[in-house]
């Protein structure tokens, strides 16, 4: 096993798009361990003190992209389509500033968009060492780093926005995929061609306004290794507490029955219930969280905990 450095630089990193087309920057065999660093939005150009009228003018900059930083891609030597890439997150270690925007109507896809017409950054600066931030005078934020992106190359040759999350994982956003995770990713490509970025402070369940708090990570250590033979077809994770199934669709409803019907798929395969066992004891001990409504396609997460099975991995 050999730990490789990734550093965020010009020729490590690209913004706003998502391409099976794009080479390697490195490989690493099935097992390895990389240690990486993600830049912030717009190529890490956001700054201490910007206005929204910066935002603005970076945002005309990177028209007819995302506004994301993907540090990769990394090939997998072994890696083939029909498998599953299993990413271990060891460890996270987010930069010292952070920020949130609200952007007004039209560009908006946050929930109260009619509400705030004027666009607003809020800057912070993150404690790393007590592991929090302040709002306001006397409220208090803990940080619980992740990264909103991690991903594969796409099954198609299509050149994909980086907002817009799907199969192959990409801006998931998903909350709970902290340190101590494990997430799984089908892979589309020979490879992998594994991809990380869009790093979040914190973020809660639905990213409301259409941002956390964005920040960089410093490091991001993880693992890379080629998992189980693939029957489930979207990313899946295992947390310290929860089995977690995710559903992305530009309906909500079509996501959330993604996110169930690979519960349900999970554990009739690994735990032989019968489908209809497993949908029961869906309804009764798992909760649906909406991971975010406001990237196009959205997310909606299944948890179900492990504390009902003595579930190995």
């Amino acid at each position: 096993m050999t730990v490789h450095v990734l550093p965020a630089s010009e020729q490590t990193v690209r913004v706003g798009v998502i391409d099976r087309s794009y080479a390697p920057i490195l490989e690493i065999e099935d097992g390895d361990e990389l240690v990486l660093e993600t830049w912030g939005l717009w190529g890490n150009a956001v700054a201490p003190g910007m206005t929204f009228d910066d935002i603005v003018e970076l945002k005309k900059v990177h028209a007819g992209k995302g506004p994301h930083s993907l540090t990769g891609p990394v090939a997998v030597r072994g890696a083939r389509a029909g498998m599953l890439l299993r990413v271990d997150i060891l460890d996270l270690e987010p930069g010292p500033y952070g920020f949130n925007l609200i952007t007004p109507p039209p560009h908006s896809r946050g929930l109260l968009t009619e509400e705030f017409p004027h666009g607003e950054i809020r800057h912070f600066r993150l404690d790393t060492r007590r592991m929090e931030t302040e709002l306001v005078p006397g409220i208090r934020m803990p940080l619980r780093p992740f990264l909103g992106i991690m991903g594969v190359a796409p099954a198609d040759d299509e050149t994909h926005i980086s907002s817009i999350p799907g199969e192959f994982g990409g801006n998931i956003d998903c909350p709970a995929l902290v340190a101590g995770t494990t997430l799984f990713l089908p892979v589309w490509a020979d490879q992998a061609l594994f991809y990380a970025g869009d790093a979040h402070a914190m973020q809660g369940c639905g990213e409301v306004n259409q941002t956390a708090l964005e920040t960089t990570m410093e490091r991001a250590h993880l693992r890379l290794s080629l998992a189980r033979e693939r029957y489930l077809h979207r990313p899946h994770a295992i947390t310290r507490d929860y089995l977690v199934t995710m559903g992305f669709h530009t309906d909500l409803r079509q996501a959330a029955v993604q996110a169930v019907g690979d519960m349900v798929t999970w554990l009739s395969h690994d735990r032989g219930l019968t489908r209809s066992d497993a949908y029961v004891l869906c309804s009764l001990q798992a909760d649906l969280m909406i991971t975010q409504a406001v990237n196009g396609n959205n997310g909606v997460h299944a948890c179900l905990s492990k504390q009902l099975f003595a579930f190995g991995e």
